[in-house]
């Protein structure tokens, strides 16, 4: 199976689009390692936002499902683009009592030069979820769907507003640059509102200060049921759920724009093949259970459990496409990946 994500194809390799075939990354059993002590869960951000509702979730449903017989506690160190958190997981090599939730700002906090840690320093344990990006508008912009916006861009690509939280960089921005640079429109001459939250984003669209909201579909969901906002597109391979079932995907638009934010768990460097296995086990244990599907069904994720081998491979192709479409929108400094 071929993949796209951000605009090219990936290795072939179990993904969110088989995840029926959960175990194709069939976890390893008989792990003659388990925890002794507390578990950290770290979470590179303030209580409340989209990678400590994970983990906090992650946590209630590993300890009521006694999946984790040591005790779980979430750690929130928010900060420098996620460089205090995944550099405190860093700080205890070869222990499995330290995890954290990341996401693509893992990867492009070190293409943009903002941490030094490179994603292979650490243990990719698992990828997790699976969430896209939205563009959404009023109900009465003269936009009609993606197509509509890309056209206006090709005629004159600063005469739209996006509007996006949280810092030029990051995946909402990456997804812009995605749709522009399948388009064949220069991403370094668009106009772009950067607010401090997604909640934030959507207050200016409705109120009419930016043209084009840009984030994340759960966001928007509320208000595309109430009326008050509509869906142009989403960077997702096939149409989402729930309030957004009607939104069309980029990509049944003809535009090459399948943009992924994955959330998963990382480990520190050093970790030994029981500890790595306990943690498979646990992890594609949680992804099967019925309380974690039905809080991605409400949140309009996807299941896309990975175990350890195969998230290595998918962080990797990941980083190099970031990396890419960092360097088009000018914000990658990076040196060479190591070897």
């Amino acid at each position: 199976m071929k993949l796209t994500r951000i605009g090219r194809a990936l290795p072939r390799i179990p993904t969110l689009l088989a995840i029926a075939a959960l175990a194709t990354s069939t976890p390893a059993t008989g792990a003659d390692w388990a925890p002794a002590e507390t578990v950290e869960i770290v979470v590179a951000a303030s209580p409340g936002g989209g990678n400590d509702n994970i983990a906090r979730v992650m946590q209630k449903i590993m300890q009521d499902g006694r999946l984790v017989e040591a005790p779980l506690n979430v750690v929130n160190k928010p900060g420098a683009g996620g460089a205090i958190a995944f550099g405190y997981v860093g700080e205890h090599k070869g222990n499995g009592h330290y995890m954290a939730v990341a996401s693509n700002t893992l990867l492009t906090s070190h293409i943009a030069g903002i941490s030094k840690l490179y994603y292979a320093d650490l243990t990719p344990l698992a990828v997790m979820i699976n969430e896209y990006i939205g563009f959404v508008v009023k109900p009465d912009s003269p936009l009609k769907d993606g197509r509509d916006l890309v056209a206006r861009l090709k005629s004159d690509p600063a005469g739209v507003t996006f509007g996006m939280a949280s810092a030029l960089g990051n995946i909402n921005h990456i997804a812009i640059g995605t749709v522009a640079r399948a388009a064949g429109i220069d991403p370094k001459k668009l106009r772009i509102v950067v607010f401090r939250g997604s909640g934030q984003v959507m207050t200016a669209a409705l109120g009419g200060h930016v043209d084009v909201a840009v984030g994340p579909p759960s966001v928007a969901a509320p208000h595309v049921d109430a009326g008050k906002l509509r869906v142009l597109a989403i960077t997702s391979p096939k149409r989402l759920g729930g309030v957004l079932a009607e939104a069309p995907t980029w990509k049944e638009l003809g535009v090459d724009a399948l943009v992924v934010n994955w959330r998963g768990v990382i480990g520190p460097g050093g970790l030994s093949s029981s500890q790595t296995a306990f943690w498979d086990q646990a992890l594609s244990r949680l992804a099967r259970t019925d309380a974690w599907n039905e809080r991605l069904r409400k949140s309009l994720w996807e299941n896309a459990y990975l175990g350890s081998n195969d998230a290595q491979q998918y962080l990797k192709a990941q980083y190099d496409e970031l990396k890419r479409a960092l360097t088009d929108l000018g914000f990658s400094k990076s040196p060479a990946p190591k070897p």
